[in-house]
């Protein structure tokens, strides 16, 4: 039992560190304002694929599991779906704040 708490564990700080990690995702070109719309949309796009990438894994490990296959574990499935929602519903509410700023800015008076 304390090896699956320690499995969690490494998973939590491995997330952890990959999180860390990607505050440095953007070029110091990219942070000074060079090439401002290539790197917003690439990075935009990249996120998408971020969240397909986890979702993807999220089902592949949820089938893995329901066939039988040792390697997977139920906490395993369950944190992979957490992290896909989480992931999901970050994806939409930034959606949502981008809509929202375009229709701002479209009302603004010229």
């Amino acid at each position: 039992m304390s090896a699956s708490i320690n499995g969690v564990l490494e998973q939590l700080h491995s997330q952890a560190q990959k999180i860390s990690g990607s505050a440095s995702m953007f070029s110091s070109s990219q942070i000074k304002g060079e090439d401002k719309s290539a790197g917003f949309s690439h990075a935009l796009f990249n996120s998408i694929n971020e969240i397909n990438k986890t979702q993807l894994t999220s089902k592949q490990q949820t089938q893995d599991w329901m066939t039988g296959k040792s390697d997977v574990g139920l906490n395993d499935v369950m944190l992979s779906m957490q992290k896909s929602s989480v992931a999901f519903n970050f994806g939409v509410q930034l959606r949502n704040k981008m809509v929202s700023a375009y229709q701002e800015v479209m009302n603004m008076p010229v």
